[in-house]
C-alpha cells in the first residue's frame, strides 16, 4: 500500500502517528533491577533480578534468577522463604505464573513458588510427600497488582 493512500484526506498524518506511538510507549514501561533483592534463610543470590513496570497498560511484577544452597534440601510438603524484596514494593500479590525448577536434583519434582506481598518474600514449597535435594533452584513468577 502507497504512503499517499495512507495519508490520503489525514491533514497531519505524522503527528498522528507519533501521538500514537507515543501512546504505545506510555503503556509499556520499567526496567530489569538487581539490586536490593536478599537471599534468607542459607540460600544465596545468583544473579536475581526484578523488573517493575507496565506491559500494556497492567502494571506486573516479575522476579527470575537462581538461589544456591549447598546441601540444599525442602523436605516434602514444606515451604521455605528464600528472597527478600525491597520495602519500595507494594501493592502485588495476584499471581500469574510462577516455576521452581530444583538443578543437581536427587529427582525431578517440580518446586511450588508463591509471593507474599505482606512480607515481601518469595517462597519455595515442595508439595510432593519425597525430600528434595538440590545444589540450585532456578525460578521465575509474575505476579500483577
Amino acid at each position: 500500500m502507497s504512503v499517499s493512500t495512507i495519508t490520503a484526506g489525514q491533514k497531519d498524518w505524522l503527528t498522528t502517528l507519533n501521538n500514537d506511538l507515543s501512546e504505545l510507549a506510555n503503556r509499556d514501561s520499567g526496567t530489569w533491577v538487581s539490586s536490593g533483592l536478599t537471599a534468607i534463610n542459607g540460600y544465596t543470590n545468583t544473579n536475581c533480578a526484578y523488573f517493575l513496570g507496565k506491559i500494556g497498560g497492567q502494571s506486573v511484577l516479575m522476579i527470575q534468577g537462581t538461589v544456591t544452597k549447598s546441601n540444599g534440601s525442602i523436605t516434602g510438603q514444606t515451604a521455605n522463604e528464600v528472597l527478600q524484596l525491597p520495602a519500595s514494593i507494594a501493592g502485588y500479590g495476584r499471581l500469574v505464573v510462577g516455576y521452581g525448577y530444583a538443578e543437581n536434583s536427587n529427582n525431578g519434582y517440580p518446586l511450588w513458588l508463591n509471593y507474599s506481598p505482606n512480607s515481601k518474600r518469595l517462597i519455595l514449597s515442595n508439595v510432593s510427600g519425597q525430600t528434595i535435594t538440590f545444589t540450585s533452584v532456578r525460578f521465575g513468577i509474575i505476579l500483577t497488582n
